[in-house]
């Protein structure tokens, strides 16, 4: 659901800044992410707050109940999203790792009944200082990284096309973007999966498509990486002649 990458990513890049900040541990940044992505999706079904049953009122496969802070439902999609309003504190692999441990423990044990579904995993953060290595396990297991110092395949390829569509043709810029363009798409098809293309249900079993996941990650990153400087500098070109 590219919806939901896009406008996360804005969130995260330009709305969260203008927010008015609550006296709360996480200034008000979930409740207005919520609202905000309630609002531009318009999903069917959205799990309440503090929600422990992935918004299905399920069961985990260890019988311990997991919050998960935001899952809604939009026709056969579903998507989970974890926030973590951290500006200084360090983003840590273990809070990955947590959260698709939470996804998984919900998942194996009601495969029959969420395999109906797509499932996409976010987790959407403001941090700015973000290491590598988080990238890169992100890009491991599916997770779309939202965070406002890099934006991720699909993010890149819907403000690209965009930018295409205001070029006029007689521009050379045009000719740029739309190389950008074919190298996105290649770049997607290799890289940007969710975690419905890795885990799959079939004939009473859960499945790992090894092969979609089984690439180089430092080269993945540093491609994205590339693309995004590229973009970046069309970007400004385009603002400067327009």
């Amino acid at each position: 659901m590219i919806d939901a990458e896009v406008y996360s990513w804005f969130y995260v890049y330009k709305e969260w800044g203008k927010q008015i900040r609550r006296p709360i541990p996480d200034k008000g940044f979930e409740s207005n992410f919520r609202e905000y992505i309630y609002e531009k999706i318009k999903p069917d079904v959205m799990s309440e707050i503090r929600d422990m049953g992935f918004g299905l009122s399920l069961l985990s496969l260890s019988g311990i109940p997991h919050e998960l802070d935001i899952i809604f439902s939009k026709g056969r999609e579903k998507v989970i999203f974890e926030l973590k309003h951290y500006s200084e504190s360090k983003i840590t692999k273990e809070m990955i790792f947590s959260f698709l441990g939470k996804v998984l423990d919900f998942y194996i044990k009601n495969a029959e009944i969420l395999a109906k579904y797509k499932i996409t995993m976010f987790f959407v953060t403001i941090s700015k200082n973000l290491d590598d290595s988080i990238r890169k396990l992100c890009l491991t297991y599916g997770i779309k990284l939202i965070e406002p110092s890099l934006m991720t395949l699909g993010v890149m390829d819907y403000f690209a096309r965009d930018l295409y569509s205001k070029i006029p043709e007689d521009k050379s810029l045009k000719s740029d973007i739309e190389n950008l363009i074919e190298r996105l798409t290649q770049l997607k098809e290799t890289y940007d999966h969710s975690f419905s293309d890795i885990f799959m249900y079939k004939d009473g079993k859960i499945e790992i498509d090894q092969a979609i996941i089984q690439y180089d990650k430092d080269t993945a990153l540093e491609e994205i990486k590339r693309c995004y400087k590229l973009f970046e500098g069309v970007w400004q070109k385009w603002k400067i002649k327009k």
